[in-house]
């Protein structure tokens, strides 16, 4: 099998996109801005991911059935599906990758009120011997706690006291849309090679964490047994209950961590390195560089991967695996720090990947080679 060939080219994606054959690749798979700011990033604020022309110049260079995979946030995931359903593609589902790692920003409403008021908010110290804490064996954890909290001090704050303003976001969706059939399935898959979705190779393994649904061991015996959820399951003419080998039928969620900053930052030693605090944009010392959702700015003193949006492999090699053809070419019109082009590699597939910025073009080269220095594969330029 000959080595994965791969290229990240850096420049705007109209442009790249717009130099190469129309209908040559076969599937899309991208993490776009979200448009929404995120930590001040100019580039997520762009309206770049809400562009029909944008979609429009993936549907030219995709082949007829290519699947695409574009992830969105929460808030405005429906202006880039209604861009990409607008430029011609046709919307086929919603997939969630579950991370269950995001720190709410919510406004605690209370102390809103209490602020509004010009009154400070009381600290106080409550349960001095008592205790707090999960549920173990004999009931909650025994052990003295003492708990510092701010009490509402205002009548208005109490009524509102335990009220906020957000969730804790858990799941980034992300839409799968098709280019439109040159025939039927079967006609264009057998004229073009795409049209269809890799079931089998994308099954959940009993017991693999990524299937977050219930995790019952597989069953066993005829349509009298217990069979549990049964999810994956089919029923032979017999009546007796078949269960694949391959594992539970993929759904449209995948569960998985953020990517550590190992996995962020591999491949890069060699390149320039930030602060923590000058990777999310802050002041040194600043209170921020420890909150939650600052990221590396609390996980690491140096930062070469200052990408502040990288995206797991472990979902980026499931989604490649699931809309790309066998010997299939993947696009990347976001290539970000690279992740989608490493997991296209490490699956066997080519890539191409476009990125605007040329600092984070560099480190995806480097994370990209990294990944598959062992695999021979060489690096072409697909734009001739």
């Amino acid at each position: 099998m000959k080595a994965p060939q791969w290229f990240i080219e850096w420049g705007d994606c109209l442009e790249r996109m717009a130099a190469m054959p129309a209908e040559s690749v076969d599937a899309i798979v991208t993490d776009p801005p979200y448009e929404i700011g995120f930590m001040g990033k100019g580039w997520d604020a762009s309206g770049i991911a809400n562009s029909v022309d944008v979609w429009e110049a993936a549907l030219r260079v995709a082949k007829p059935g290519a699947h695409l995979i574009a992830f969105g946030g929460t808030r405005a995931y429906h202006r880039m599906v209604c861009a990409i359903e607008d430029a011609g593609w046709q919307i086929r589902d919603c997939i969630a990758w579950q991370q269950w790692q995001g720190f709410p920003k919510s406004l605690d409403v209370s102390k809103a009120i209490d602020k509004a008021a010009g009154i400070a908010p009381t600290r106080i110290t409550d349960n001095p011997t008592g205790s707090l804490g999960g549920v173990g064996d004999g009931g909650w954890n025994p052990t003295p706690r003492r708990l510092h909290y701010d009490t509402p001090a205002t009548f208005a704050a109490r009524q509102w006291e335990g009220w906020g303003t957000a969730l804790k976001p858990a799941y980034e969706p992300a839409v799968l849309a098709r280019k439109p059939l040159d025939g039927t399935v079967a006609q264009n898959v057998s004229r073009w090679g795409t049209g269809a979705i890799n079931i089998d190779g994308c099954r959940y393994g009993y017991g693999d964490p990524a299937w977050p649904g219930p995790g019952e061991a597989p069953p066993v015996g005829r349509s009298g047994a217990s069979a549990g959820s049964r999810i994956g399951i089919s029923v032979t003419r017999a009546g007796a209950w078949h269960v694949p080998d391959l594992g539970r039928w993929p759904a449209n969620v995948y569960a998985c961590p953020k990517a550590s900053r190992a996995e962020r930052e591999f491949g890069c030693e060699g390149l320039p390195s930030v602060s923590g605090f000058e990777a999310v944009d802050r002041e040194e010392g600043a209170a921020g560089v420890s909150s939650p959702r600052a990221g590396a700015g609390r996980t690491a003193d140096r930062v070469h991967n200052h990408h502040v949006t990288v995206k797991p492999l472990a979902v980026m090699r499931w989604l490649v695996r699931l809309v790309t053809p066998p010997s299939g070419l993947v696009l990347d019109p976001f290539c970000g720090s690279g992740t989608t082009i490493a997991a296209a590699v490490l699956e066997g597939f080519d890539a191409v990947g476009m990125e605007l910025s040329e600092e984070y073009a560099r480190i995806a080269r480097a994370r990209v080679a990294a990944w598959e220095r062992t695999d021979d594969a060489r690096q072409i330029n697909l734009f001739g």
